[in-house]
């Protein structure tokens, strides 16, 4: 992962075996990212989506271990007790161009990664709530 930071945007690029969910959750610590968004492109090798179904309240999981582009990655930045989280929204798409999205689980950088991430200097929490099956924001 190589990132840098420029006034209120940090742009991280992941080369080929990178794991994106893990990388942003690096570059936030390493920015001290603690509220922001998150834009990004480029590929993936393999790549786990998930559906979030209410009714059992949990993530239905699915994986595709293929060459995928990325079509659109967006997402936000905030905090669980203090620690960085990093939620994310993921498009992809074979050879096929059939596009399937859902919530970035885990995803390995195929040829490249290209994320730019938009900071605000406040801190933005979230909680655990068991009952709803994830973790809302708490805006104060």
């Amino acid at each position: 992962m190589q990132s840098l930071r420029e006034g209120d945007v940090v742009v991280v690029t992941l080369g080929p075996g990178e794991e994106i969910v893990a990388s942003l959750l690096e570059a936030a610590a390493a920015h001290n990212i603690k509220g922001g968004c998150l834009m990004g492109l480029g590929s993936t090798s393999e790549v786990e989506i998930s559906f979030f179904d209410p009714a059992k309240k949990e993530y239905v999981p699915r994986v595709f271990k293929e060459p995928m582009e990325i079509g659109a990655m967006v997402g936000n930045f905030s905090r669980i007790e203090g620690e960085p989280h990093v939620h994310v929204h993921i498009t992809v798409s074979g050879p096929e161009l059939l596009a399937f999205t859902g919530h970035l689980a885990r995803g390995v950088v195929g040829t490249a990664c290209e994320i730019y991430i938009r900071t605000i200097p406040r801190t933005i929490e979230r909680f655990r709530d068991p009952e709803a099956g994830f973790n809302p924001l708490k805006l104060a």
